[in-house]
């Protein structure tokens, strides 16, 4: 079972949502809007940046994520990413204890999807950095784009000083 209760829809809210999902469905063909959420919040954890609201046209569609497709579909993926997510932020003041209770801890009111939305608003305004005229052409480019990060080479992330990478341990 999932620690993480699943009761409604993720709401999508924003331009850059509408523009991945209509730009990327073409190469995440089933469950696209499940799969670009979980693209856009691997990239918004990995970069540990927030956005709890992105700019949104008036009158313009909001996307969501079933529930049904995350608990379908999910096998404590979220889980595993909201612990990733707590454990590490800075974008937080918790103490360690804190941390390692919200992670594994039984029952807590933490809105943990609220949170892990906030890490997938601003993984998504990357990802639509790397859309390009064409499907394959995007495809190229996300993948580049991951390539260079798990190498170490994204400059964005790595650019960081040693001192604030090792925290304390120096």
């Amino acid at each position: 079972g999932t620690l993480m209760e699943i009761t409604t829809d993720i709401s999508l809210k924003g331009t850059a949502w509408n523009t991945a999902i209509e730009k990327l469905s073409d190469i995440f063909k089933t469950r696209p809007n499940y799969m670009i959420y979980m693209l856009s919040l691997s990239i918004g954890i990995m970069y540990d940046k927030r956005e709890e609201k992105l700019p949104i046209a008036d009158g313009e569609e909001i996307r969501s994520v079933p529930r049904n497709v995350i608990r379908n579909n999910d096998n404590g993926k979220l889980d595993f990413m909201f612990q990733a997510a707590i454990l590490s932020t800075t974008t937080e003041q918790f103490s360690e204890e804190e941390r390692l209770d919200l992670a594994f801890g039984e029952k807590t009111d933490f809105k943990k999807i609220e949170f892990l939305t906030q890490f997938a608003n601003f993984g998504v305004t990357k990802l639509i950095e790397y859309i390009g005229d064409t499907p394959i052409e995007s495809m190229e480019n996300i993948k580049n784009f991951f390539a260079l990060t798990v190498e170490g080479r994204n400059l964005e992330i790595d650019a960081l000083p040693d001192d604030i990478l090792l925290g304390d341990e120096i």
